[in-house]
């Protein structure tokens, strides 16, 4: 039912079940471990957020 929906008309399903579409972005990567396409976020705390004595949990 996708396959055939007005949306995806001319979109190549063979290519897809092949593998062998060309994709629309290709990164550059410099090593297996080159992250330098994600963006750098704050570590997280190990510490659990503080409870705000609300009760809403009371029943887990």
């Amino acid at each position: 039912q996708l396959c055939g929906s007005w949306w995806f008309e001319g979109f190549n399903w063979e290519g897809l079940r092949k593998g062998t579409l060309t994709p629309p972005i290709i990164p550059s990567v410099a090593s297996p471990t080159d992250t330098s396409n994600f963006d750098s976020f704050p570590e997280d705390s190990d510490e659990p957020p503080p409870d705000d004595n609300s009760g809403w949990d009371i029943d887990f």
